[in-house]
């Protein structure tokens, strides 16, 4: 959310930037999380806060972070910010969605656009607010105030054509809370799915959901990126783009089979999906009127139902296999790439 709420504040400061752009080139993209113990909120907003300053430096501003000193401090310094005509990002809209901030009256009514509200909407936020950058904890009254005022040091964040591209780690390399970060963390959670993990512990299933979901979305905005006219100064962008393109494809599949909402239209709809799909994980239609045809769990998206069966657990397997190649050829041709453009 702090990207989307980014490229915001560019397009309003008259600086176009993709969404695709800046997650790609900042390395966003490929900081997919893994870890054996982690919760799943935790790998949920343990980023890595570089990518957001790489992004930032792509555009040619910077994104200074601010915090309540003490109850009421901050909600002083964005209105003082904004009435220098800058832009502020922070977790104003509901569930700690970012938001761009570009006014503050005397009586703490902010005006922003955020998600699900495109033109300026008035925000109160007197009340105080919460949320978190990349990487940095949860924090009441944390914000970032988007300057472009003072010019950036050249190659402070050295950004090759390549940039984030050339992130994606083959060995090694850790986030906090072991949290691992990129191909490795691939690996690991399509291991996870092989033994049969997310069929045993529900904790381990929501985690595998956040790891594959997230590399659904950054493939994506690769693909995206690299099939676009700002990628066109790299002679193999198509075939970078179309291997991004198989391995969000295959993130996206295994991310539905770990949780299929095909039957949350009836009881009828959940019979027919656990019959003719491979899925071992679904969505529980609300007021169902039979029993359900297996194990029932509760996790913080819903209550599901978990289908064990041989075949079922054999089909989990191949598809990890084939989210495993994708995502190792994607890293032999960014490595094959990489050595060429240095």
């Amino acid at each position: 959310m702090a990207f989307h709420a980014l490229q915001a504040a560019l397009a309003a400061m008259g600086i176009e930037r993709s969404l695709e752009s800046l997650v790609t080139r900042s390395g966003e993209a490929f900081w997919v999380p893994w870890s054996e113990t982690a919760d799943a909120e935790t790998m949920r907003y343990t980023r890595m806060m570089s990518t957001l300053f790489r992004a930032t430096d792509l555009a040619r501003v910077r994104v200074v972070i601010g915090a309540e000193d003490e109850p009421g401090s901050a909600l002083a310094e964005v209105r003082d910010e904004t009435a220098a005509g800058r832009l502020v990002l922070a977790p104003v809209f509901y569930d700690a969605r970012f938001g761009v901030i570009q006014s503050v009256d005397s009586e703490g009514i902010a005006r922003a656009v955020g998600p699900d509200q495109l033109e300026p909407g008035e925000i109160d936020l007197r009340g105080g607010w919460s949320g978190a950058f990349p990487a940095l904890r949860v924090h009441k009254g944390i914000y970032g105030v988007v300057r472009r005022d003072r010019p950036m040091k050249e190659n402070r964040i050295p950004v090759p054509d390549l940039a984030g591209i050339l992130f994606v780690p083959l060995g090694g390399g850790s986030g906090p809370y072991d949290v691992v970060f990129g191909i490795d963390a691939v690996r690991g959670a399509t291991e996870a799915v092989r033994a049969g993990a997310p069929l045993r512990d529900t904790e381990a299933l929501e985690r595998l959901l956040v790891s594959f979901e997230q590399a659904e979305f950054g493939f994506g905005c690769a693909e995206r990126w690299l099939a676009s006219k700002e990628a066109d100064h790299l002679w193999d962008a198509p075939d970078l783009a179309r291997l991004a393109r198989s391995m969000r494809a295959a993130s996206g599949e295994l991310a539905e089979r770990l949780w299929d909402s095909t039957g949350t239209a009836s009881a009828l709809a959940l019979g027919r999906a656990v019959k003719g799909r491979k899925s071992a994980v679904f969505e529980l239609p609300v007021g169902l009127d039979r029993e359900p045809p297996g194990r029932v769990v509760e996790l913080s998206r819903g209550r599901a139902v978990i289908v064990d069966t041989r075949s079922r657990r054999a089909a989990l397997s191949r598809l990890a296999d084939v989210v495993e190649r994708a995502a190792m050829a994607f890293a032999k041709e960014v490595d094959s790439v990489g050595a060429l453009s240095r």
